[in-house]
């Protein structure tokens, strides 16, 4: 569901959250934010919006000043991920590699193992200062069978699964109505702390269901700061195996063959390509953690339309560009940012800035105006603040929005649906289900200028609080702004790959004229807070 609360334009400020839209505005209890590379000359942002949950925010550039454009966010569940590689096997495993990447996969796991021995074993340590939970990640089999469960050579520590069959043990099933069903995971035990042996071994045939079991990885609960929430750092010159998961240079690669890598780590961001020893399959995300993809590749600092002279130009974000980077600072609780190079891939702290000074041009490559943003993320929250100076000739403004949330109805590549309905307060619920298949007319919700947003991700609830507004001095006031909603982008309805998307836009009314000249200020913020309950 998304809230609008109707309130009066601001001339300056953030105000604390108010009611009705205080919930969509709480803090959802992370502690931590982390920085990493992204393909491209890209940058990752995480941060964490509850328990064991974080978003990943993709900036993406597209301009020889490599300026940043917020274009993706998706959620994830933090799970430390002790895969098929880190196991020790004994008996008779059968070695299994998808041959796509991630859910586009005929399973999830780059690498699994496959038996229908008794006497396979798999095992792995497991290890956590904090508590934790532990889940076993598998891949679901027409011919699944039971899997049992010992950790430190006992079930006393198993406490989520029972014996389903009086199989005389804990156990859990494989069995799915498809073969090679993705993304499987199941809680076995909770409360646990330290470190423990956790050991799966085939505890008989399932009916409905077969003697057959394909394993994947074991995961348990994590944070940004944990060692195992992201595959590993490529490194060179060392034994992989078919299948195994690396990162480098912001994209994650699966290992084609059973080699060793090469003395360059591999540079591609799409296909299959050497490090000089050793083919690796790109992905543009992991295995794990899962992620939902609450939104869409679209802008969300701001976007203005205006001309110079009868000569129209869009700006703004990497839609629409025209801007020059001029200077740019990354720092990470206040020293400068430095990308790591081993563990996680993941520089993690309390607070990152990040400060761009930009140049505005017409689309002929004309200066109009200079530009500085400066972004601040911290746990759950990213908030704009802007300041634009006129330095050219008059824009006269159709459209400007200081404020943008993009979202999706429909996660084609998860097949799920993410984002519900729409209300405002004293007004009848907007459910983007009776747009299936249209294109209609925006939705205005006069006044509004703080959005709230509600969405599944992962089997969780996710708010999502966004406001807008004019901040500190300028010289030329924005006036009262309010919301409105576009359903339906593209008319799509909830089936098949493509997504649903849909926005929702903070905007001033320009109808009677806005201005911005030489000398001229604008000052404005947007923020967006997200929480997973």
């Amino acid at each position: 569901m998304i809230g609008f609360e109707l309130s009066p334009g601001r001339t300056g400020g953030r105000p604390p959250s108010a009611a009705p839209l205080a919930a969509f505005f709480r803090q959802g209890g992370g502690t931590h934010v982390g920085l990493a590379q992204a393909p491209n000359g890209g940058l990752a942002v995480w941060t964490e919006v509850g328990a064991e949950h974080a978003a990943r925010l993709r900036f993406d550039n597209d301009n020889a000043g490599t300026r940043y454009s917020w274009r993706e966010t998706v959620v994830a569940n933090l799970r430390n991920v002790y895969p098929v590689g880190r196991m020790a096997l004994t008996g008779s495993w059968s070695q299994q590699q998808t041959s796509g990447s991630g859910r586009s996969g005929s399973y999830t796991g780059n690498r699994a193992i496959s038996t229908s021995s008794t006497g396979a074993i798999a095992a792995v340590t497991v290890d956590r200062a904090a508590t934790y939970d532990l889940w076993i990640n598998y891949t679901g089999r027409t011919s699944g069978a039971y899997v049992r469960v010992e950790i430190d050579g006992s079930q006393d520590l198993v406490n989520e699964i029972g014996d389903p069959a009086a199989l005389g043990f804990k156990a859990f099933s494989t069995y799915t109505p498809s073969d090679l069903q993705r993304r499987q995971s199941i809680k076995v035990a909770s409360g646990l702390s330290g470190a423990h042996e956790i050991t799966l071994t085939l505890g008989g045939a399932a009916s409905p269901g077969g003697n057959t079991i394909m394993i994947e990885a074991v995961s348990i609960s994590g944070s940004l700061q944990d060692p195992h929430i992201l595959p590993p750092l490529w490194t060179p010159a060392t034994t992989y195996q078919m299948g195994d998961e690396v990162q480098f240079g912001g994209t994650f690669y699966a290992a084609r063959a059973n080699g060793v890598s090469g003395t360059t780590g591999p540079l591609h961001t799409s296909g299959i390509a050497s490090d000089g020893n050793l083919d690796w399959r790109a992905d543009n995300r992991p295995t794990y953690p899962e992620f939902v993809a609450i939104d869409y590749p679209s802008e969300r600092e701001y976007a203005i339309r205006f001309a110079v002279g009868g000569v129209v130009t869009e700006l703004g974000g990497q839609t629409h560009g025209h801007e020059v980077l001029d200077a740019r600072s990354i720092s990470l609780d206040g020293l400068a940012w430095v990308p790591q190079t081993t563990g996680s891939g993941l520089s993690v702290g309390a607070q990152i800035a990040i400060a761009e000074d930009t140049t505005w041009q017409t689309g002929a490559g004309v200066a109009v105006a200079s530009c500085q943003l400066i972004r601040s993320v911290v746990p759950g929250s990213v908030n704009h603040a802007v300041v634009v100076t006129g330095t050219g000739a008059q824009m006269d403004v159709e459209w400007f929005y200081p404020g943008m949330l993009p979202m999706v109805r429909w996660d084609g590549e998860g097949q799920t649906t993410v984002v519900d309905s729409i209300a405002a307060p004293a007004a009848i619920a907007v459910n983007l289900a009776d747009f299936a298949g249209q294109m209609p007319s925006n939705i205005d919700f006069p006044g509004a200028t703080r959005l709230g947003l509600s969405a599944q991700v992962n089997g969780a609830l996710l708010t999502y609080g966004h406001e807008a507004g004019a901040q500190g001095s300028a010289t030329v006031a924005l006036g009262a702004l309010s919301a409105f909603l576009r359903p339906n982008l593209d008319g799509r309805s909830e089936s098949g790959n493509d997504d649903w998307v849909a926005k929702a836009y903070i905007a001033p009314d320009t109808s009677s004229g806005l201005v911005f000249g030489n000398g001229d200020v604008v000052s404005f913020f947007n923020r967006h807070v997200m929480s997973v309950v």
